[in-house]
């Protein structure tokens, strides 16, 4: 880190954008070949191996965040490659059975966070004091201190993860139509936050018309933050956002959580509109949005009839047509009518894909000889 001053702010800074990058790097893969591998992998058994590859590079989801957050530290590579661990280590997705480890998911991402956190600040609390032992030192010390802090906290983090899960759970005794705006506005704001759609979806067995619901709050959130970034970020960001995932997003987002008004907007009316056209899922599908195409793929399978040509025409309107229009429409009416925020607000902090403003041309004036 040199003599780079480290505030609070600048910390939480780098900590959300490489949590951001790592989510990038590892869940882009799956998102956009996932469900096309698993479909014709029967047929050509080399999508099977593509669906391995890219299944792993998922479940490296810690190892991937540990090391995006120590790069935004500029940190050496043992301390980064350490903290990288330490980030699986917390994650809780190792787990140890008599028969051997189980590799749990991608683990808790709200525990990830916290896990690297205190790695981070335990290296720059060291700094350079251990010098050439360094390479002998370094090692143990954040494998036992800082891995071990984020296996300390695991049961606490996870238990307010699972909590979140259960309020959520209590929307589902409600009536359809409310279950669904409900769902889906909670999700739209989930999707954006570290803490796992897929996970809670799945604690708490989400199924049927709450399920779909859960999905339309994930499209939401995509579209939310495609639509409000397209003036600042580049196309590339943005289409990361609306294929793979808008969890890229969550440095912008607690920056400035007005931003998160239209999109919970649009995810009640889309969570309204599930219900009323009888969108469904499974507790696995839940959470994924239109991200590799899960939530439309599971939704025709619990359609009567099957891939008709009226439950397509039901799926582009139910998940495409009506979640941009009205994502134009509450960021429009948010930005331009209630002046809740400004363009800049979508704004990443990943200086490579920001859109670069255009210089001052120059201007010719006649002056009089």
């Amino acid at each position: 880190m040199g003599t780079e001053k480290m505030t609070v702010k600048a910390f939480v800074n780098h900590v959300l954008v490489g949590h951001a990058i790592g989510i990038v790097a590892a869940l882009i893969p799956s998102a956009l070949l996932g469900e096309l591998s698993k479909a014709l992998m029967g047929r050509f058994p080399i999508f099977g191996s593509i669906y391995q590859l890219v299944t792993i590079f998922m479940l490296a989801v810690p190892l991937l965040i540990g090391a995006a957050v120590a790069h935004q530290f500029k940190l050496k590579p043992i301390p980064l490659a350490c903290v990288a661990a330490a980030a699986w280590v917390g994650s809780g997705a190792l787990q140890f059975t008599p028969n051997g480890i189980v590799i749990n998911g991608m683990g808790d991402l709200v525990n990830i966070l916290v896990t690297i956190s205190l790695t981070c600040s335990l290296v720059l609390l060291i700094g350079g004091r251990l010098k050439s032992f360094e390479p002998l030192a370094m090692p143990p010390i954040l494998c036992i201190v800082g891995g071990g802090m984020g296996l300390i906290v695991y049961p606490i983090v996870h238990t307010v993860t699972t909590g979140l899960g259960g309020m959520i759970n209590s929307f589902t005794a409600l009536q359809p139509i409310l279950m669904g705006v409900l769902i889906a506005a909670a999700f739209s704001v989930i999707m954006i936050s570290p803490v796992s759609t897929v996970a809670i979806a799945s604690a708490i067995g989400m199924s049927g018309i709450a399920s779909g619901a859960g999905n339309l709050g994930c499209v939401a959130a995509a579209v939310g933050m495609f639509v409000g970034g397209l003036r600042v970020n580049k196309i590339g960001l943005s289409l990361s956002i609306v294929l793979g995932t808008p969890k890229i997003m969550i440095a912008a987002m607690v920056r400035q959580p007005k931003i998160l008004v239209p999109i919970m907007l649009n995810g009640a009316l889309l969570g309204a509109l599930g219900a009323v056209f009888q969108i469904k899922g499974t507790p696995i599908s839940a959470g994924f949005g239109f991200s590799g195409m899960v939530g439309p793929i599971n939704a025709i399978h619990f359609m009567h009839g099957g891939a008709t040509f009226a439950n397509l025409l039901i799926i582009g309107l139910v998940f495409i047509a009506v979640p941009f229009a009205g994502g134009f429409f509450f960021e429009w009416v948010c930005r331009r009518v209630f002046h809740l925020y400004t363009p800049e607000d979508y704004s990443t902090e990943m200086a490579e894909f920001k859109k670069e403003k255009p210089s001052p041309q120059p201007k010719l004036i006649l002056e009089k000889a």
